[in-house]
């Protein structure tokens, strides 16, 4: 109950920090991403001491008994997958660098293909009134065609000067999801 409380905190402070100022500080997302990354690599590795190097694990003793399951390498692969994305969505300009490493500590902690479908999923949910109010008052066509000429030109994706000057604070439209799937669904 007390790791939900904080697990809530950070992502509380992470979405108000984001709306207050535009920027997420390292001060937040780094020791988040170096606590549950490093507990996801150390169960891994403990499992593999455990049952592949030291077959029986009896030299480990209690590092065995917490080492976990199998399940841990699975984490592990699906977390440095992730990661991997986050971190070509923020070379890519999609995302700013302290939107990349609050989904990558998200992300650690929540290493599971169904988070990830319930996170794609509620972050549709929650962008479509978002881009609804951007587009609304304009024509359809307008619209259409804006998109058309970013791809005709070959800028899907924004560049890093764009991403300054009209990126959005929305760090809470995977914060919020990170909540709901921490109390309601974990």
């Amino acid at each position: 109950m007390l790791f939900k409380l904080v697990f809530t905190l950070w992502l509380s402070a992470v979405a108000y920090l984001d709306a207050r100022t535009a920027t997420i500080p390292n001060a937040l997302t780094l020791p988040m991403m170096a606590v549950l990354g490093g507990a996801r690599v150390a169960r891994a590795a403990g499992h593999a001491l455990s049952s592949w190097i030291i077959p029986g694990g009896q030299a480990l003793g209690r590092w065995a008994m917490w080492a976990g399951d199998a399940q841990a390498v699975g984490q592990l692969v699906l977390m440095v997958i992730s990661w991997a994305f986050c971190f070509a969505l923020w070379e890519g300009h999609v995302l700013g660098g302290g939107d990349a490493k609050t989904l990558m500590g998200i992300l650690a902690l929540f290493p599971s293909v169904d988070f990830v479908v319930f996170l794609a999923a509620a972050v549709l949910v929650l962008s479509v009134p978002l881009l609804w109010l951007k587009w609304r008052g304009k024509r359809l066509q307008d619209v259409v065609g804006s998109i058309g000429r970013r791809l005709s030109e070959g800028g899907l994706l924004p560049t890093e000067q764009q991403l300054a000057e009209e990126g959005r604070p929305y760090a809470w439209t995977f914060c919020l999801p990170g909540a709901i799937y921490l109390w309601f669904l974990w």
